[in-house]
């Protein structure tokens, strides 16, 4: 009777081979895996049988290869690389003692070349686990440079765009101690009410920041606060003209209610004007004098879409996707000051009512706004 060769020898112990290592491997204390039992087995007779038939076949090449399969397999598999070091190891000589007990004798090549196959799956599994690492280490690092990149411009925007303020309320508060020390406030009644103007601006526009970045930290973590109540779509469009006609005049822009099919929504009434306010401003902002800035609705039984056109200089389609980040800024009109807080904090307030906004652009017709809100339920009707 012919001698059985090694890879058979390998191969027709594999069920064997694989329960002495899984005992050996509770011994252990091996992590648990994410894959099932049973599938980690299986993977391994497979395995064990595919080691048996590269030992046949002796072509470095196909053993490589079954040895990467099987290696690069452990990361899916939940293996940590402690365990996956650990058990290559324990399924080494788990191999070489089960051989043994079958009454096969290995020579010492014989024992290299099942240590190669072996060791070639660690390696390759070893090398699957630092690329996944490195890529984890890098992405950790790329966020954590977001971070700080979000913090220098938090740091920045507070310099800047309080500072600005400050030195104006500053320089009058001095104007208004020096009148007051030389006693004659008749004299300089309007220049002090000027001054006084100008503490009153700056003091808003101070607030309005600070509030900006309120809202903004709220967002990022998930804590913006609404209270929602069926409001008609009429009654927002009107209010949001009437709140932004006194910029409108000073541009001076037209501004125009267009109406459109109306309904109710539920929504948080004040906080969906201050969607209004960041977006009909910026429509104001960013249209020449005499262009016209256009508010319109159109509901659907499921939402209502409210939209804001201008006829300006528009954006570049490169552009659009950078719109709703925080501390950007179009650099499509000089002049004027803004934080890029604006339509950040307006996403965030409409995706807190689960509705959507966007944007639609062409570069020299103008731009155009969009965002729904859920309707209250039967309350669509057309308004002519």
């Amino acid at each position: 009777m012919p001698t059985k060769k090694l890879h058979e020898v390998i191969y027709d112990n594999a069920e064997r081979i694989v329960d002495v290592f899984v005992g050996r491997a509770r011994r252990h204390d091996l992590p648990p895996r994410q894959t099932p039992h049973s599938e980690v087995v299986d993977d391994l007779h497979r395995y064990v049988r595919e080691l048996a038939l590269a030992c046949e076949r002796g072509d470095d090449e196909t053993s490589e290869e079954v040895a990467k399969a099987h290696g690069g397999q452990r990361w899916y598999a939940g293996y940590d690389l402690r365990s996956v070091l650990l058990e290559y190891g324990l399924l080494r000589a788990t191999i070489s003692d089960v051989v043994l007990q079958s009454g096969y004798e290995m020579t010492s090549r014989e024992l290299d070349r099942v240590a190669g196959l072996v060791n070639a799956a660690l390696a390759a599994a070893a090398v699957e686990f630092t690329l996944r690492a490195t890529g984890e280490i890098n992405q950790a690092l790329r966020t954590a440079e977001l971070a700080v990149r979000a913090q220098e411009d938090v740091i920045a925007v507070v310099s800047h765009d309080l500072k600005n303020p400050l030195s104006v309320i500053c320089g009058s508060v001095s104007m208004l101690d020096q009148a007051l020390a030389a006693g004659d406030l008749n004299a300089g009644r309007d220049a002090l009410r000027a001054h006084v103007s100008r503490i009153g601006r700056a003091s808003v526009r101070m607030n309005r920041l600070i509030s900006d970045l309120l809202d903004l930290t709220k967002i990022r973590e998930g804590r913006v606060e609404i209270e929602v109540r069926d409001e008609h779509t009429s009654e927002l469009l009107a209010e949001a003209s009437e709140q932004s006609a006194p910029l409108a005049e000073q541009r001076p822009v037209r501004l125009v209610n267009e109406g459109g099919r109306h309904g109710v929504v539920v929504c948080d009434r004040e906080r969906v004007l201050q969607v209004f306010d960041n977006i009909v401003g910026n429509a104001i902002k960013f249209s020449a004098p005499g262009g016209i800035v256009r508010l319109g609705v159109e509901c659907s039984p499921a939402e209502c879409t409210f939209s804001i056109r201008d006829v300006g200089p528009g954006i570049p389609t490169a552009q659009l996707p950078l719109l709703f980040d925080r501390f950007w800024t179009s650099p499509r009109v000089t002049g004027g000051s803004g934080t890029g807080l604006g339509l950040a904090i307006a996403r965030g307030i409409v995706e807190a009512h689960r509705g959507r906004i966007w944007v639609e652009s062409t570069v020299g017709e103008g731009t155009s706004f969009f965002f729904s809100l859920p309707t209250a339920q039967g309350g669509v009707a057309t308004v002519v």
